[in-house]
């Protein structure tokens, strides 16, 4: 490889990371800030009272029942809350996936802002019947999490040494709390290390990941993975489908919508073909996107696990819910 076509990789690549990066960190340091400052105010019995039902039932602590009322406005932001407790060992490992699967769920809420002006246009009401399925597998996971928390989990619901950052570190604990100013400044002294931390972190990963999409890394992975369609009970036009996933979901809502349209696939097809697709394209999802940003945010080996056992749990459920969609409908 010439020098010329490595400097222009270098390039295209800084480029590209910077533009992901642009929309990641903000949030990510947006969520380490919010963390430090949820417990200056002594605010996070508060915060988590929403979310008792769900902490409660799952042995979680009010430390993860903040971070499961910040997941309904932002993921990134609730996993950058997570990472700062587990660092400043507010909560255990096991905690922190539980707590991290089980707020899967709120994002998952999240997802009508940018789907359900696309899907409804497009396939009518066979794009609600997939966005409530899709719904409904997140239900069901966050479910049989909340379950295993409950199971591997001490109940400590409102124990105060599950998140007393002040009395860890030996500082004044009094229920005065100090003004939303001055609690700010503190909050943003405190994350410092943290954030640091994290941007350094997920601004090598990034740039990797870039450097991976302009050489074609990620290309040849959707190729090969691609190839699995054709080994599933599928019909011939939903293939396509399938193969837009891998572009993007406005470009497979729109190839669905036209298949819906002309009548060669059936609203049932258009769902199952869907569902089977995500499962298809969420490795390549991850390879390029979730994992580089969990592991700027948790470290390359728990973000990677975590990845891991959220996408192949919602997958095995994404499944199992269209072979009965196959079944029953």
């Amino acid at each position: 490889m010439r020098m010329t076509e490595i400097a222009r990789i270098i390039i295209e690549s800084a480029a590209l990371s910077f533009g992901m990066l642009s929309k990641t960190l903000p949030p990510i340091v947006l969520g380490l800030v919010l963390a430090e400052m949820i417990v200056v105010l002594n605010a996070v019995e508060r915060i988590a009272f929403l979310a008792k039902p769900v902490t409660r039932f799952s042995h979680l602590s009010d430390a993860a029942g903040a971070s499961f009322m910040m997941a309904f406005f932002s993921a990134a932001s609730t996993n950058s809350m997570l990472a700062g407790y587990y660092n400043d060992r507010i909560i255990e490992k096991k905690e922190l996936f539980v707590a991290s699967l089980v707020n899967s769920f709120p994002a998952t809420t999240m997802h009508w802002r940018s789907l359900l002006p696309v899907l409804i246009p497009l396939l009518g009401f066979t794009g609600l019947v997939y966005f409530g399925l899709l719904m409904a597998v997140g239900l069901v996971k966050t479910g049989l999490v909340m379950v295993a928390g409950r199971l591997l989990l001490e109940g400590k619901n409102g124990d105060p040494d599950t998140f007393a950052i002040g009395e860890r570190k030996g500082e004044d604990t009094s229920p005065n709390r100090p003004p939303l100013k001055k609690a700010l400044i503190i909050s943003v002294k405190a994350s410092r290390p943290k954030v640091m931390r994290v941007v350094k972190m997920t601004t090598g990963i990034m740039f990797l990941v870039s450097v991976l999409i302009e050489v074609g890394a990620f290309d040849l992975l959707t190729i090969y993975l691609s190839g699995i369609r054709n080994y599933l009970p599928l019909p011939a036009a939903g293939l396509s489908i399938v193969a837009a996933q891998f572009a993007g979901y406005v470009a497979a809502y729109t190839v669905a919508g036209g298949l819906l349209a002309a009548g060669e696939l059936s609203g049932k097809d258009v769902v199952v073909t869907l569902m089977v697709g995500n499962v298809i394209t969420s490795a390549a999802w991850a390879f390029r996107w979730l994992i580089p940003s969990h592991a700027g945010i948790f470290g390359p080996r728990i973000g990677t696990e975590l990845v891991i056992c959220s996408t192949g749990l919602r997958d095995l459920i994404m499944l199992l819910v269209a072979l009965g969609v196959m079944v029953l409908w």
